[in-house]
């Protein structure tokens, strides 16, 4: 086990950690925003056959070479076919066949001119230039050709791309499935958000805000119960929170204090634990587990804290069990609009409100920085990220922020 690491190092065992993301089929409007787990190759051409891409008529080319203005070419019309539908007859010398948008080209013609550059009647209709070969004509496959990879494995479907599913006949995909995500919350000073408060109890606030993270990204959630702090009631709930979810968080009880059990919990259900306590601040108090193939996130009680150990270290671990190959937090540079005068032996992590204003970035920081601190979160939309050492920061600094995306 690894004690007091870098954010760099911890990130590291993270990423190395060798678990598979699980995949299920689904049926392809419950696959919207999935990651693909499979290849998706067309069994067809599309269109299937050469089709009339605008309503008009179909006609030989040869028939138009002499039409001119002045001299207008007389066709006669000898059937009127809809999209749908198939024309038994073929298009002779001197013959038309009035044709709807998405309807197959009848045999012999090689051409579509639209209704408004002719003058028609039920029976003829009349040509004013030549018309070329394969005018208004979609040719099959043109658009999609049998045998190409239309989606790839590892992307994010999309309305389109649903579609295209679609297309093809295929009622269920295969997708990567969002890991389950059990919250547990330690703390004798908890109680549930529907009592009424006591003298020396809180509402159990942490367990909603770590849902909702999960929920943003797109993961199933289910909240267990609260736990006293011993390590009896704590393994009790690890065991029910094992048997549903993928990854378990707990919040409170990982720091040096007596009542600080989570960790000795992790190890009592048969968890290894990766690391305990990251040098960064807030969220230092932060123990890392592994049982079997599932991950153990314990994280501490203090709001801030927690809600920055989930971005840091859970929000990618969900991510790419889902099937997610991109999952960092995006980076940018930023103008600060406030100063920020502390300069601390470990790597800070400051919530930050950021904004696009006259072409570039700025970034305001919250005016309590202490990590039970849950109002100050509420702007929150970036993570100011400060290196051990380094600072102060004044007002008008270029520095890089991370993006939350909420």
């Amino acid at each position: 086990m690894l004690i007091n690491i870098s954010i760099e190092k911890a990130e590291k065992i993270l990423a190395d950690q060798n678990i598979e993301p699980k995949t299920v089929d689904v049926p392809i409007l419950d696959s919207l925003d999935h990651i693909l787990a499979e290849d998706i190759k067309s069994d067809i051409n599309m269109p299937p056959f050469d089709r009339s891409s605008l309503d008009g008529y179909a006609l030989r080319t040869k028939d138009t070479a002499d039409a001119s203005a002045e001299n207008p070419v007389t066709l006669e019309t000898i059937d009127n076919i809809r999209a749908g539908y198939v024309s038994k007859k073929t298009v002779g010398k001197g013959q038309a066949v009035r044709i709807m948008t998405g309807a197959k080209i009848p045999k012999g013609a090689d051409a579509i001119i639209k209704y408004e550059d002719t003058v028609f009647t039920d029976k003829s209709v009349k040509i004013f230039g030549y018309v070329k070969p394969n005018s208004g004509i979609a040719g099959a496959g043109e658009d999609i050709a049998m045998g190409d990879t239309l989606l790839g494995r590892g992307k994010t479907i999309n309305p389109a791309d649903i579609g295209i599913l679609a297309i093809l006949g295929k009622e269920k995909v295969k997708v990567y499935r969002r890991p389950k995500v059990a919250v547990i919350s330690t703390g004798d000073e908890l109680i549930n958000i529907n009592e009424a408060l006591k003298e020396g109890k809180i509402r159990n606030s942490n367990a909603y805000t770590i849902g909702a993270q999960v929920k943003k990204i797109g993961s199933e959630i289910k909240i267990f119960g609260i736990c006293g702090d011993n390590v009896l009631s704590i393994k009790k709930e690890l065991d029910s929170a094992l048997q549903w979810g993928d990854i378990v968080i707990t919040t409170g009880g990982v720091s040096l204090g007596d009542a600080d059990v989570v960790k000795e919990a992790f190890e009592e259900v048969g968890g290894k634990v990766l690391f305990w306590k990251v040098n960064m601040k807030p969220g230092s108090p932060i123990a890392v587990a592994r049982y079997k193939d599932k991950l153990l996130f314990g994280l501490s009680g203090n709001p801030a804290a927690a809600y920055v150990t989930f971005e840091k270290f859970v929000r990618p671990t969900i991510l790419r069990l889902s099937g997610e190959t991109e999952y960092e937090l995006t980076k940018i540079k930023s103008t600060l609009r406030d100063e920020f005068i502390k300069v601390s032996g470990r790597d800070r992590v400051v919530r930050a409100k950021t904004y696009y204003k006259n072409g570039g970035f700025f970034t305001e920081l919250p005016d309590k920085h202490s990590s039970g601190i849950l109002s100050g979160l509420s702007e929150t939309n970036s993570l100011f990220c400060v290196p051990a050492g380094t600072g102060p920061y004044k007002k008008g600094d270029r520095i890089e922020v991370e993006l939350l995306g909420y």
